[in-house]
Formats: C-alpha cells, structure tokens, sequence
C-alpha cells in the first residue's frame, strides 16, 4: 500500500502539505518532497533479504548500470573529473531501481499486491474528488487539507491507472461489484487528471479487457456487446459533459493551463501547448547528444542546466543526454531480457500475467518515453517494482523446476 499511496515527506519539515500548487521543487533536497515509497521500499527488501538469490538479474542489472554511469561520470570530460551535479543525477537516476529488485524477491501467489491497490484506489481516489468538488475544481486537487500530492498531474495519474489494471486482471473474478464501482470512479479521475497518456491507458484498458471478457462469454454475447457499445457512447457523452462544466467551474490557479488549455487546442485541430514544448525538449537533447563522438557515448560532462530545462520529458533521451549511449545499454539488455523471457513462456503465461506485461511495457516504453517517470521516485519505483513483479512471475514455479 505504501508504494502507491501518494504521501510525501520533507526532510525540511515532515510530511508535504502545501496548499499552493508546486511544480518544480527547484532541485533542492531540503524541500524536495521525498515519497513514503523509498522507507517501504528499502523495509521490503531487508525484511525479504533471506530470498536474496531470487533477485539476482536485478542485482546485476544495477551494478551494470552503475558500473556503465561511473565510466561516464570519469571519460565525459578530458579531465577525468567527476561533476557533483552528475554525480547527484546519477544517484536520481539509481535510486528508484530498488523497486526492481523488491519486485523480483517477492511472488505474490496470493495477489495481496493486487488487493492491496484496489484498496488504496478505493480509499483515496473518490476523497481526492469529492475535496477537488469542494474546492470548486472539476480537475485533480493536489491539496487534501491533511497533505498534499506532489506531482499530481504529471506523474500520479498514470501509476494510479496503471494499478488500477493490474488490481482489474488479478480480481476481477472475486471482486466484480468493488471493481465495476471502481472502474466509474476512475474514469472520472482519468478525465479529471488532464493527462493524455492516463486517459489513453484508462481507455485503452478498459476496451480491451472487457471486450476479451465478453468474447468468452457463450450466451448473450450479442447483447453484451451491445450494452458495452452503449456504455462507451455513455462514457464519451459524460466526458464532454464533465469538460464543458470544467472550462466555467475551475478555480485552483493553473488548471485552465493544465485542463481547458490543453483540450482546447485539441479540438481545434492543434497540438496542444504541452506536446508543442515536449518536441522542442526532444530536439534540444537530441541535438545535445548528437554534439560529438563524447558525448554520444559517455554523455556531457555536467546535465544541462535547470534554468534551460530541468528534463527532457523523455527519460531516454535526458538519460542519454547526461550519461551517453555506454549507460544505456544496459536499460536495453534488461527490455530484451524481459521481452526474450515473455516470449520464452508466453504458452503457459497466465492471463493476468499478460496484462502485468502490458503494464510493464507501458510504463517502460510509453509512458517513459514522453517523461522521466523512471527518474522520479514516487513513479520509478512503482514502475521498476511492477517490472521486478513481472520477471517474479515469468521464473517457473518451485514445482516446475529442474531437480525440484
């Protein structure tokens, strides 16, 4: 539960309540709030550590990583001097890892993970809109009186979705009401959170699963399919309901930027402000890493710096900006590695191990490819953790084994 449940601390003064809306915490530790995440994280695998060999890959995976990001940190430059603000990055960079090596000590056979989201999505997510309504605002509120959400637009929608399917695929079976309530109400939230990449996996999601579900179903499929369809139209009639009372009852100060300005531009047939900037920053970093020899294969000598831009909005290329093609290659090695053994097992992969691939793959390949996710704590461990949680999975059970 603590993975996912979104509550921040500060070493400057205890836990994260902020009433105005921050962004940027502008790179400074002391305020910099820091997720419950990393303590849950680091008590998983010490209270885990007797089962140590089960992560291995992931272990070894890290140590590359590590190995590779020093020889950039030592050849970026001709001096051999290690930069303090890469040296930072780098620690930025490795620190949400543990979470891959949390999620490969543990199996789950009993899916208390799975439970464990439903619960907190359940517990969190209707308080989260019911206060945002009271505050006047249609859109996500940071600002829950008690605490407040850090990022809460740019990174906690898509890992909130992401667990919501993950909690959809391993019980659905046991827990149909829970789940149909739980799908309405996060929905809305998707809707409510303006991210493009949450309501595209909400929706992507939903489709799909309930379309495999009604397929294997033997009687009244026709019917079925008919009251999904009618279910979507529903669904599309309510969002353009919920935009048009949002652009005349938005009060908190930046979401007409962050909601209305972004959907805006859509419906008038342009990039919205926000995709507009995104290729900007690709093409910036890009030509940055194309600079030389050097710098494509070690990185630069110190991160660009954060008055130019804090990040890339591409973990690759912001990656690859500071750290060189040499640091990348074992991110890539662990994508092949994963994808070779999905392909490996994929006739006795379980259903809802399939879709924990899926949410792998997103959040690895989608999702990091249009924001750092895998450089920020609170949504790179949950995501390096679902990967960890995978590669659990696809290992053969006990019984299975060689010897066993």
């Amino acid at each position: 539960m603590a993975l996912l449940f979104p509550l921040f601390i500060q070493l400057s003064g205890g836990i994260y309540n902020s009433a105005r809306y921050v962004i940027d915490s502008g790179g400074v530790l002391s305020t910099l709030p820091l997720p419950i995440s990393i303590a849950a994280c680091v008590f998983g695998i010490l209270a885990l550590a007797r089962d140590r060999r089960q992560a291995v890959p992931a272990a070894v995976f890290i140590a590359v990583l590590a190995a590779a990001m020093l020889l950039s940190m030592v050849f970026a430059g001709e001096n051999l001097d290690i930069e303090k603000r890469k040296a930072l990055l780098a620690a930025q960079f490795l620190l949400p890892t543990m979470g891959l090596v949390l999620g490969q000590l543990v199996r789950d056979e009993e899916d208390v993970i799975p439970r464990a989201f439903m619960w907190v999505l359940i517990l969190l997510v209707p308080v989260q809109l019911a206060v945002g309504w009271w505050q006047k605002t249609l859109t996500l509120t940071h600002y829950f009186y008690f605490f407040s959400i850090y990022q809460h637009f740019q990174f906690v929608p898509v890992i909130f979705i992401a667990a919501y399917c993950v909690a959809m695929a391993y019980l659905w079976e046991r827990h149909k009401t829970l789940l149909r309530c739980l799908s309405v109400v996060m929905g809305v939230y998707a809707v409510a959170s303006a991210s493009f990449l949450a309501i595209g996996l909400y929706g992507g999601f939903v489709v799909l699963f309930f379309s495999r579900k009604m397929l294997g179903l033997k009687t009244a499929r026709v019917a079925s399919f008919v009251a999904f369809g009618l279910g979507i139209v529903a669904a599309i009639l309510a969002i353009g309901v919920y935009y048009g009372l949002a652009k005349t009852n938005t009060s908190v100060a930046d979401d007409n930027g962050q909601y209305v300005g972004k959907f805006d531009t859509l419906v008038e047939g342009k990039l919205p402000v926000n995709v507009r900037d995104r290729l900007g920053d690709w093409a910036l970093f890009r030509n940055g890493i194309t600079e030389n020899t050097r710098t494509l294969v070690f990185g630069h000598v110190e991160p660009l710096p954060r008055a130019v831009k804090t990040s890339a909005h591409n973990w690759y290329l912001d990656f690859t900006y500071s750290f060189g093609l040499v640091s990348l290659l074992p991110m890539l090695a662990l994508i092949v590695f994963t994808a070779y053994l999905v392909w490996r097992r994929r006739k006795s992969i379980a259903g809802q191990t399939w879709w924990l691939a899926a949410m792998v793959a997103f959040l690895v390949l989608v999702d990091s490819n249009f924001k750092v996710t895998l450089r920020q704590p609170y949504p790179g461990i949950f995501a390096y953790f679902l990967w960890g949680l995978l590669l659990s999975r696809l290992r053969p059970a006990p019984a299975d084994r060689p010897g066993a």
